[in-house]
């Protein structure tokens, strides 16, 4: 009965560290509470709201212009046709890849997908989304101007989102990154720093 009971005290343990990580650890039949310093999850939730709306919405956008190019390519001259037909090629290639190294960097917490993903945003994605949207030689008609503000929209709150939760995140890396460093050098498992001990009586001046 015991073993049972220890069997299934286990499995509770495991299922909550796998999706809680730094919930608790189970050493030997006995739970102990995990400090967890610098194991918190810094994920952007705002972010990936914003990113999965893009998801859903980003084979709608596109499916418009498609539909209007279809509609209005006889009417641009050879240049914007060109032009045109490059710049939507363009965007949705990014745009993929842009939103995969999103999920990837906020999911995972990894500063360099998440980098890559801002990057993409403000130096391809925010100036292609202004051209499609302001550029009357376009000849852009009403239904086109209403999805390309949508997606401008999106754009510009991921950038914004995505600056200050890159910042966070790499601040946390860093964090987490001396923490260890501190933890290697002064070998601090099962220690007690004395000066945080809340069984420490208060120092005497002598």
């Amino acid at each position: 009965m015991e073993e049972v009971s220890y069997r299934a005290k286990s499995t509770l343990v495991s299922v909550s560290e796998s999706m809680f990580p730094g919930i608790s650890t189970s050493v030997a039949g006995k739970t102990t509470l995990r400090r967890g310093l610098g194991n918190e999850m810094v994920s952007s939730l705002p972010l990936q709201v914003l990113m999965f709306l893009n998801v859903i919405y980003f084979p709608v956008w596109l499916s418009i212009l498609l539909m209007v190019t279809w509609f209005k390519f006889a009417l641009l001259n050879y240049l914007y046709k060109f032009v045109l037909t490059t710049v939507l090629v363009a965007f949705s290639t990014i745009e993929i890849v842009r939103l995969y190294l999103g999920y990837l960097g906020n999911l995972k917490e990894r500063v360099p997908e998440l980098a890559g993903f801002w990057l993409l945003s403000v130096l391809l994605q925010l100036p292609l989304a202004a051209f499609l949207l302001f550029n009357t030689d376009l000849i852009l008609v009403p239904i086109e101007t209403a999805a390309d503000i949508i997606m401008f929209i999106f754009i510009v709150a991921e950038l914004f989102i995505g600056f200050f939760s890159l910042r966070t995140m790499t601040r946390h890396q860093a964090y987490r990154f001396h923490l260890q460093e501190i933890t290697q050098m002064s070998n601090l498992e099962g220690y007690v720093n004395k000066a945080y001990s809340p069984d420490l009586e208060t120092n005497k001046v002598v």
